[in-house]
């Protein structure tokens, strides 16, 4: 729940234990112990701040950090008595195995990374106090624990444990990547989430719910509190936006037996609306739930909430109609944001949110896989509008089926549920990630699968009935992962299966490359290219990349499948061609793929019956490797974040080549849409505009429209790119598509002879000649971190300019600008 104190003075005081911590790897000497700078830390965060652990390990060359697991671990603080009548700990994030210790003596165990811990220390404090939290090995308490014969080969071992599963080595060598990237593995452990000592007199709120919906023109708040207290208690109700009192009320609570609950209704005349990014504002109130002695002058308890005003309805499963429109859902698959801790780093989470906003997304599905994250993460999602599609934490295969460990996974999503109910941006649940299908994967029964398929569901019907929710992702169907309902994962790179083309919902969409340049220079050890080195692949399931390059390579992603159509491009020559070989490849999967999703279906068809989302798998790295997120560890984005980026537009035009090449335009913008579209055909070798048409367009909202069918260009050289130029009634660029009709490794590339100008944070890009994959780069200060381009790597026309917006937060530098076919850079100086 969310408490904190506001105006109103409180009896009940929360206070965060940040000061005084200290950590010892237990058995040492009393002088042994290590200050801790920041809290919360992990036990690696307190190593890396003392030296102790070297910075190769944030980069995930976790060789000598691995002893960590084989010791364990105390952290202690000292904290004064706390005033009031009542006291108690309240332990946040604990990871994983923990004795819990008040001066010296033991107060209570903790075994599940997912649950809070709290610890009632009511007349158990002195005028000076000290905690002690000793962390047990967890590989130590694996080892000891036998898995039932039935399971063996269906469930991995490290899920007997409620941690989570990439923790743990999985099937990897001492020298080879993790399936996250740390090379061989690393298990964190320590503190990830706050302390809190809270103190209380007679009255304190245990639990509360507060729900917001549209009844016609009205906003109505529905809420219930309930705590412990005597008689004469009363219950204050606010509601305010951007802090301005918009309603208020105030009832008596009903009591019975020390136990006091109050609910009600409050209604908002003609509220703001909260909309998903793109389609409007994000209008958000806040609802104060006060409760104090009647009488008296001061609060006892107080729980504030943010919501917001939205209808969604779901015709059927998946397709979403939210304040009356259409919306389908653009967005990623998102990993843990960091590997060597799970501490929340609200920098790197902001960055996440900036690229995801640039990417046109406006989903983020939080991964089974993952971990939990703190109210703010989705107070800032409210503010962004960015739609949340949240799975409870259960990975990839069957699970323990017995009744304590499935009731465990239930608290665990009961305390999410309860703490996340309230939001706006909060869009569905989801049961986990390829539990059923991971096991029917491998031809095995999907243990465990009643949690997810009955558990889940009889707790939401108590705590949130309204909300959708998927069983697991994927799911639907004939078979888990039927792409033709529910939701499915592609593999078409290395599976064959029917109905692939239009899936009703692409919810993973996957193939690998390395990053950017400059990111894999960080990651790797040795030269970034050898002299000899050819590239070439002679045989199959060889690596195909320099053999450094593949230390940070998963061994599942090995080998050529999983790659995009790399052959299609000129041979490598140097690390340049080969990234950029990769990266083009990898980028014309997404626009492949992503543009039969937009399109949706491949005859007309309504709403409900076309593809209803898409996303990127990964959006992110939890550690430096090379495999599939599109942004990288750093934050930086290459050729498949842009890709993305401009597959989501919520306007685009798109070709469609099956029997005949027709042009699409699509429009999952908030409004319906007219402009016009130039299209037609650009001979590479002569360098002429062999077509150019322009034709009008028009675009109900969340619709689909076929623009032209292109038999009337009857044949033409294959030396020609379609193009095609969506235009507002002003004539202003919207999008424009390029498509290719040949392999790259075909054509002619000519010097384009790029100019760029530029103008506050404006970047105007103009060529001579065709320009393939236009890279835009910064340095600022010798620092090529951190830039962040409205769009990049993008084909250019001649006589065409590219406008392009510097985003992120450099101020200066030197922006360079150069496609892959030639030599020349041209550079121009920022200053913003």
């Amino acid at each position: 729940m969310t408490r904190r104190i506001g105006e109103v003075k409180m009896e009940k005081i929360r206070r965060k234990l940040e000061e005084n911590w200290e950590l010892l790897q237990a058995g040492k000497k009393e002088t042994d112990w290590l200050s801790i700078r920041k809290m919360p830390s992990q036990v690696a965060d307190v190593l890396l701040d003392h030296a102790i652990l070297p910075e190769e390990v944030t980069l995930g060359w976790c060789q000598d950090a691995q002893w960590i697991s084989d010791y364990e671990w105390e952290y202690r603080c000292s904290f004064p008595k706390p005033e009031g009548k009542r006291s108690r700990l309240l332990f946040t994030g604990l990871d994983t195995l923990a004795t819990i210790y008040l001066n010296g003596n033991e107060i209570g165990m903790h075994d599940d990374f997912y649950l809070p811990c709290s610890i009632d220390i009511t007349g158990l404090c002195k005028e000076e106090n000290t905690l002690l939290i000793h962390f047990h090995r967890v590989t130590e308490w694996l080892a000891h624990k036998k898995m039932p014969a039935y399971l063996d080969g269906a469930v991995l071992k490290c899920k007997l444990l409620r941690k989570p599963l990439h923790d743990f080595p999985l099937n990897n060598g001492p020298e080879e990547s993790s399936y996250q990237g740390a090379v061989p593995s690393f298990t964190p452990v320590g503190i990830y989430g706050e302390i809190i000592l809270e103190t209380w007199n007679d009255i304190e709120i245990t639990e509360d719910n507060v729900r917001a919906e549209l009844v016609g023109n009205r906003g109505m708040i529905s809420f219930s509190v309930q705590g412990c207290g005597e008689k004469d208690i009363e219950i204050q109700v606010s509601v305010k936006k951007e802090g301005i009192l918009v309603k208020k009320n105030c009832l008596k609570a009903d009591v019975s037996d020390g136990i006091f609950h109050g609910n009600g209704q409050l209604f908002v005349e003609n509220p703001g609306l909260w909309n998903p990014r793109g389609f409007g504002d994000q209008n958000l109130y806040s609802v104060e739930l006060l409760v104090k002695q009647s009488g008296a002058a001061q609060a006892a308890d107080q729980v504030e909430k943010q919501i917001g005003f939205c209808k969604v309805e779901m015709p059927v499963p998946l397709a979403f109609l939210i304040n009356g429109k259409k919306v389908r859902l653009w967005g990623g698959s998102m990993d843990p944001m960091q590997g060597y801790t799970h501490c929340y780093q609200k920098e790197r989470a902001e960055r996440v949110f900036d690229m995801v906003e640039n990417a046109n997304m406006n989903t983020l599905r939080i991964w089974g896989e993952g971990i939990p994250l703190p109210d703010e993460f989705y107070e800032e999602a409210d503010r962004r509008g960015i739609l949340i599609w949240q799975e409870f934490f259960m990975g990839h295969g069957a699970y323990p089926d017995d009744e304590e460990y499935g009731l465990k996974c239930v608290r665990e999503a009961e305390v999410l549920v309860r703490r996340l109910r309230h939001h706006a941006s909060l869009l569905m649940w989801c049961g986990g990630n390829e539990t059923i299908m991971g096991a029917e994967l491998i031809g095995k029964y999907p243990f465990g699968d009643w949690i997810a398929r009955y558990a889940f569901p009889e707790m939401l019907a108590r705590l949130d009935p309204e909300r959708y929710y998927h069983v697991n992702s994927p799911y639907g169907g004939e078979w888990t992962n039927d792409p033709r309902e529910g939701d499915s994962h592609t593999y078409e790179c290395i599976w064959e299966y029917p109905y692939q083309e239009y899936p009703n919902f692409l919810s993973e969409s996957i193939r690998t490359a390395p990053p950017v340049k400059y990111s894999l220079e960080k990651i790797i050890r040795g030269e970034l290219w050898d002299a000899e080195y050819d590239g070439k692949v002679v045989k199959p399931g060889q690596g195909i990349m320099p053999e450094n390059w593949r230390q940070r390579i998963h061994f599942l992603a090995d080998g050529e499948r999983y790659s995009g159509n790399y052959w299609e491009y000129y041979d490598v020559t140097d690390a340049d061609s080969m990234l950029y070989r990769f990266g083009a490849s990898y980028g014309a999967a997404i626009k492949k793929i992503g543009e039969q999703v937009r399109k949706g279906s491949r005859e007309k068809a309504g709403f409900t019956e076309r593809s209803k989302g898409y996303m990127a798998c990964k959006l992110l790295d939890t550690w430096p490797k090379v495999f599939c997120a599109i942004i990288d560890y750093f934050q930086e984005g290459y050729i498949p974040y842009y890709a993305t980026k401009r597959v989501l537009s919520p306007l685009m035009v798109l070709f469609s080549r099956e029997e005949s090449i027709r042009l699409y335009a699509v429009n999952d913008s908030a409004r319906d849409f007219q402009g016009m579209v130039e299209m037609g055909l650009y001979n590479l070798k002569t360098e002429n505009f062999e077509r150019r048409d322009l034709v009008p367009v028009k675009v109900d909202q969340g619709e689909c429209e076929l623009v032209s069918d292109l038999a009337r260009y009857q044949f033409f050289s294959r030396d020609c790119v379609l193009f095609a130029r969506l235009m507002d009634k002003a004539g202003k660029d919207i999008y424009t598509c390029i498509d290719y009709v040949d392999i790259e490794r075909h054509l002619p590339f000519k010097e384009p002879e790029i100019s760029v100008t530029i103008e506050g944070d404006q970047l105007s890009i103009s060529s001579a000649h065709f320009a393939r994959c236009v890279e835009i780069t910064g340095n600022c200060d010798g620092d090529r971190f951190g830039w962040l381009f409205e769009d990049n790597y993008f084909d250019l026309l001649p006589g065409m300019t590219k406008h392009v917006r510097i985003l992120g937060r450099r101020d200066h530098g030197m922006i360079s600008v150069k496609a892959p076919y030639t030599e020349e850079v041209k550079q121009v100086s920022f200053c913003r």
